[in-house]
């Protein structure tokens, strides 16, 4: 999946939890965000094609990271608000899924049961990422790309490729899923549960193609 997809699949997440009704736009941005975060070792590609092979997959795609950065980017945008600059480039989009998300209805107080929560949003998010990447762990070639979800403590390879990391299935239903939540705000919950199941349903019928 790429960058929008893992989005989606964070966004949804919080939203088909029902986290936007308390908490408002900003839980969900942070799960979209949080679902993003593992690609951060796709940054190595800057040093180069070998240290890109090397890193991407491994050095954020596994479990201790992962869920480290998921938490921390939970806890960090509860104390400091980072999104409200992402608030104010799509507020059009992001008012109408949550029309008060202006109110102080959804201001967070930082208190230990928010903290676990928010810690607890961005940890499941990040953890979406790997979960997904195990399936769309296919290359076109034939060949595998694997995830190291035990790394640094173990370089066992963990895939399960059913599909090809740069398929539009997934985007073409989270575009579809965009545009209910604009059209219908008010079903967002039963929306975002929809996307995921008809991704979940891709999936599994690419699965039985595959094996068939």
């Amino acid at each position: 999946m790429t960058v929008y997809e893992h989005m989606m699949v964070g966004a949804s997440l919080a939203l088909g939890a029902g986290l936007h009704h308390k908490h408002g736009w900003r839980i969900v941005g942070l799960a979209a965000v949080a679902a993003a975060l593992p690609d951060w070792d796709g940054l190595s590609i800057l040093l180069g094609s070998q240290a890109y092979t090397k890193a991407h997959r491994v050095w954020g795609h596994n479990l201790l990271v992962a869920l480290s950065v998921g938490g921390l980017a939970g806890a960090v945008e509860l104390g400091y608000h980072f999104s409200e600059r992402l608030r104010r480039s799509m507020r059009r989009v992001l008012t109408r899924i949550t029309p008060a998300a202006n109110s102080s209805k959804f201001e967070s107080k930082i208190t230990a049961s928010a903290l676990i929560l928010w810690i607890g949003t961005g940890a499941v998010a990040s953890l979406s990422h790997l979960v997904v990447d195990i399936f769309y762990s296919g290359h076109r070639g034939g060949d595998i790309w694997p995830l190291r979800l035990l790394w640094p403590f173990s370089n066992s390879d963990w895939a399960f490729p059913i599909i090809d990391w740069g398929d539009l299935g997934a985007t073409i239903i989270f575009i579809a899923e965009m545009f209910a939540l604009y059209r219908w705000p008010a079903l967002a919950q039963r929306i975002a549960w929809a996307g995921l199941a008809a991704v979940c349903l891709y999936v599994g019928i690419r699965w039985v193609l595959n094996i068939s």
